[in-house]
C-alpha cells in the first residue's frame, strides 16, 4: 500500500470516531465501560496495521516528477522505531502524499491512459481492489472536487470482493450496477451533464471549469471499474472513457485493453508492459508499483470507508439500481490525505503475528530476568467492569504464597528487599490517566519509559489488572515472541522504579498468576476515583447524596484516557470513559433541573470535552430557554453547526426544530395576569 492511500484511511479512521461522538445516545450513568457496542468497535486489524506503518517515520518528497517515499526500515528486532530519521530529506517535503488514483488535479493526469488502463496478471484482481479503496479514500474536507465516485457492476463487484454484493456496505460514493451495460450509461449521462456546464462557462475541461467557479457543483471525479468488456461493448467504452478524460472519468478494466494500455501486474504490485500490447503513455512506467490489497482487507476498509462517507454505522449497498440511475452530483465526505505518488510508494510489511512463547528472555539492563512462565494460548483483553473476574491463564505460579513478584526487586533508598511493614504506603502515588498520562511529582531517575507509562495506562484502564498475553497482545505486537515478554519485564521493572523512588518503599506492581496487578492500597488513578463516584451516585438513595457523588465524578475528568497519546489499542477505551463521562455529565445536569443556570456550568463543561454530541447541545438550549436567553439558543445552533461543519457533518434536524421551537416560544407574547384586589396587610404585589 502506498504512503497516499494509508494516510488517507487513517484520516477515515479519524473522522469515523468523530462521528460516532457526534450521534452517541446517553444513557444511565454506570460504571462498566462498555467497549462492545457499535461506537465503541475499534476498527479492524488492517486500519491498525496501517496506523503502525505510518507511525514509521515521515514521508518526503524529492520532486513532483519523481516522488519517492521512503520509510525507515525496521530494526533487527523487526520494529520501525518512530524517532528512525527518514531518507531523501534534500527535496521538497511540504506536500501531502494523495492516493494514487486517476484525477484532472492528480499530478499523473497527464500520463493517465484516454481510454483507461487495463490490468492483468496474478496480481490484477488485487491491484483493481486497490483501485477501488483508493477511489473512495480519496479527497478530503476541504477537496470536494476530488471525492472520486466509482461505478462498478455487480459482477465485478461480486468477483473481486469474493462475496455477495448485498453484503456490501452502503456509501453514495460507489454505485454498482446490475450490468456493464447500465455502468455505461451512467458514464454516458454524467459526460453529456459535464459538458453542458463546460460549455455553458466557455472551459476546456473541469479542472478548468472548477477554477472559473470555484462555487459551483462539485464534478469529482468518476472511476469506471470493471472487468475488460467483450468487442462489442468495447468500442463503446473505449469512446466514452476518451470523451470522459477532459471531465474527469476515467477507467480501470480488469482484463487486457487494447483499446487503452495494459500493464502485467505481479502478486507484489509490480507492472509491466503487458507483453501482447504497444505502451501508448508513460503511466506503466512512471507507476511502476500498485497498492494490492486481499478480498478481507478489501471489505474491511470499505466498511471504515463508508461509515466516514456516511457518518451512520455500516449498512449493506442496493444492489439491484434501476436502468435509469445517475450518479449523484454532490460527493460526501471521506476526509483523507492530499498527495499523489507516481512511483506507488511503499509501507514496510507487516510482520506475521508472534505466538505464545516459553522462551526465556535475556536480562535486562537492571540484571533482573523476566518471568517465563506463559501460556500455551492467549487470553482476551478483559472487558473494562469492575469485578475482577479475569481467567487464569497458567497454573504454575510465579509469585509467592503473599502474591508478591519473586523477581529480584530491590528497596530504591537502601539496596534491600521491601518487608512486610514497607506495604504501609499513607500517601498513595498518584496516577493520572484522565488527560496527559503521568506520575504526579514522578522521580526523574531514573527516567519513566514511554513503554513503561502505556502499560501503567493499560493496568489502570483495565481496573488494575490484565494477563501477561493481554498486554503483549495489544502493547507488543510486533515484537519477536522471544524477546517481547523480556522487553515487557523492562518496562515493569521501570514502573516500579520511578514508583519506589516517588512513593517510597511498597508492592506496587505486583505478578500474581501470569497477570499483572496495580495494588489499589499504594496507588491513586484519578480514572478509579472517577468510577467509585459514579458508584456511590448509582447507590445513592438521598437526591443530595446522588449529586455531591455525579458532581465528582465529573470533576475528576479533566480530560479525555491518555490524551495526547496515540496507542494503538486506545480508541475504543478511551471512547468508553469519554460515554461514562457524559452519561455522568447529563445526569448531574438533570438533577439540577431546578437550577438552569448550574445546569448550564456542568453542560458547557461537558460540550467542551465532546463538542460534537448533539444531544448536549439540546439540553443546552433548553437551560438557556429556562433562562429566557433567546439569543444564547441562536449561539448554541450557531456553535453547533460549526462543530459539525469540522467533520463534514450538518446538525440532525430534531436539533435544528428543538432550537427553533424554543425560540419561538420566547418569542411568543406571554398573557398578561389578571390584576388581584389588594388585601390589607398584604405586602409586595401581583404578577
Amino acid at each position: 500500500m502506498d504512503i497516499g492511500l494509508a494516510a488517507a484511511i487513517t484520516a477515515a479512521a479519524a473522522l469515523v470516531w468523530a462521528h460516532r461522538r457526534r450521534r452517541y445516545i446517553p444513557r444511565p450513568p454506570s460504571i462498566a465501560a462498555r467497549i462492545d457496542g457499535p461506537d465503541t468497535a475499534p476498527m479492524p486489524p488492517v486500519v491498525t496495521q496501517i496506523r503502525r506503518r505510518l507511525r514509521g517515520g515521515a514521508p518526503r518528497h524529492n520532486s513532483r516528477e519523481q516522488q519517492h517515499i521512503h520509510l525507515p526500515s525496521p530494526d533487527a528486532d523487526g520494529i520501525v522505531r518512530p524517532d528512525a530519521p527518514a531518507l531523501d530529506t534534500d527535496g521538497d517535503s511540504r506536500a501531502v502524499p494523495r492516493p494514487a488514483v486517476a484525477s484532472l488535479t492528480h499530478p499523473p493526469a497527464e500520463i493517465w491512459p484516454p481510454a483507461g488502463l487495463g490490468l492483468t496478471g496474478p496480481g490484477a484482481d488485487a491491484a483493481a481492489r486497490g483501485f477501488l479503496t483508493a477511489a473512495l479514500a480519496a479527497g478530503g474536507l476541504d477537496t470536494p472536487h476530488e471525492r472520486t465516485q466509482v461505478v462498478m457492476p455487480s459482477t465485478t463487484a461480486a468477483t473481486l470482493l469474493d462475496t455477495d454484493t448485498a453484503a456490501l456496505t452502503h456509501t453514495p460514493r460507489l454505485t454498482v450496477t446490475t450490468s456493464i451495460d447500465h455502468a455505461l450509461d451512467l458514464i454516458e449521462a454524467q459526460i453529456l451533464h459535464r459538458s453542458r456546464l463546460v460549455d455553458a462557462h466557455d472551459a476546456a475541461t473541469v479542472a478548468e471549469l472548477r477554477t472559473l467557479d470555484p462555487a459551483g457543483e462539485p464534478l469529482p471525479p468518476v472511476l469506471l471499474l470493471a472487468h475488460a468488456p467483450d468487442a462489442r461493448q468495447g468500442t463503446r467504452t473505449a469512446a466514452l472513457l476518451t470523451q470522459g478524460t477532459d471531465l474527469d472519468i476515467h477507467g480501470v478494466l480488469v482484463g487486457a485493453w487494447p483499446d487503452g494500455d495494459t500493464v502485467a501486474v505481479a502478486t507484489d504490485g509490480t507492472t509491466t508492459p503487458a507483453d501482447d500490447t504497444t505502451i501508448q503513455n508513460d503511466h506503466p512506467a512512471s507507476i511502476r508499483r500498485l497498492a494490492v490489497l486481499t478480498p478481507t482487507d478489501t471489505l474491511a476498509l470499505l466498511r471504515t470507508l463508508a461509515e466516514s462517507h456516511t457518518g451512520e454505522p455500516p449498512a449493506p449497498t442496493e444492489t439491484t439500481p434501476r436502468s435509469d440511475d445517475v450518479l449523484p452530483t454532490n460527493a460526501d465526505t471521506a476526509e483523507a490525505g492530499r498527495g499523489a505518488a507516481i512511483e506507488a510508494p511503499r509501507l514496510p510489511e507487516t510482520p506475521t503475528p508472534k505466538a505464545a512463547s516459553t522462551t526465556p528472555a535475556p536480562a535486562d539492563d537492571t540484571g533482573h530476568h523476566p518471568c517465563t512462565d506463559h501460556p500455551d494460548t492467549a487470553t482476551e483483553s478483559p472487558t473494562i467492569v469492575d469485578t475482577r473476574t479475569h481467567p487464569t491463564a497458567d497454573p504454575r505460579p510465579a509469585h509467592d504464597s503473599e502474591g508478591h513478584d519473586t523477581a529480584p526487586s530491590s528497596n530504591a533508598h537502601t539496596g534491600h528487599p521491601s518487608t512486610d511493614s514497607e506495604q504501609r504506603q499513607p500517601n498513595p502515588v498518584q496516577v493520572s490517566v484522565l488527560g496527559p498520562p503521568s506520575i504526579t511529582d514522578a522521580a526523574t531517575h531514573p527516567p519513566l519509559r514511554a513503554k513503561a507509562l502505556e502499560v501503567l495506562v493499560y493496568l489502570a484502564v483495565h481496573d488494575g489488572e490484565a494477563t501477561v498475553d493481554a498486554i503483549l497482545d495489544d502493547l507488543l505486537p510486533d515484537a519477536p515472541a522471544s524477546k517481547a515478554p523480556g522487553r515487557l519485564y523492562t518496562y515493569v521493572s521501570n514502573l516500579r522504579a520511578i514508583m519506589r523512588r516517588t512513593g517510597g518503599p511498597g508492592d506496587y506492581l505486583t505478578h500474581p498468576q501470569n497477570r499483572y496487578t496495580l495494588n489499589p492500597a499504594v496507588i491513586d488513578v484519578d480514572l478509579w476515583r472517577m468510577r467509585a463516584a459514579i458508584r456511590d451516585a448509582e447507590r445513592a438513595t438521598d437526591p443530595h447524596v446522588r449529586v455531591d457523588a455525579l458532581r465528582r465524578a465529573v470533576n475528576t475528568y479533566r480530560g479525555h484516557l491518555a490524551d495526547g497519546v496515540d496507542y494503538e489499542w486506545i480508541e475504543p477505551y478511551r471512547e468508553a470513559v469519554r460515554q461514562q463521562a457524559l452519561d455522568t455529565y447529563l445526569a448531574l445536569a438533570d438533577a439540577l433541573a431546578d437550577h438552569p443556570a448550574h445546569q448550564l456550568t456542568v453542560l458547557d463543561e461537558a460540550i467542551r470535552h465532546s463538542p460534537y454530541t448533539e444531544e448536549l447541545y439540546q439540553h443546552a438550549m433548553r437551560a438557556r430557554a429556562a433562562l429566557g436567553q433567546t439569543d444564547a439558543i441562536r449561539s448554541l445552533r450557531r456553535a453547533l453547526t460549526r462543530a459539525l461543519a469540522e467533520i463534514d457533518a450538518e446538525p440532525h434536524e430534531d436539533s435544528l426544530s428543538l432550537a427553533n421551537e424554543l425560540i419561538a416560544a420566547q418569542q411568543r407574547p406571554r398573557p398578561r395576569a389578571q390584576a388581584q384586589p389588594h388585601t390589607p396587610g398584604e405586602d409586595g404585589a401581583t404578577a
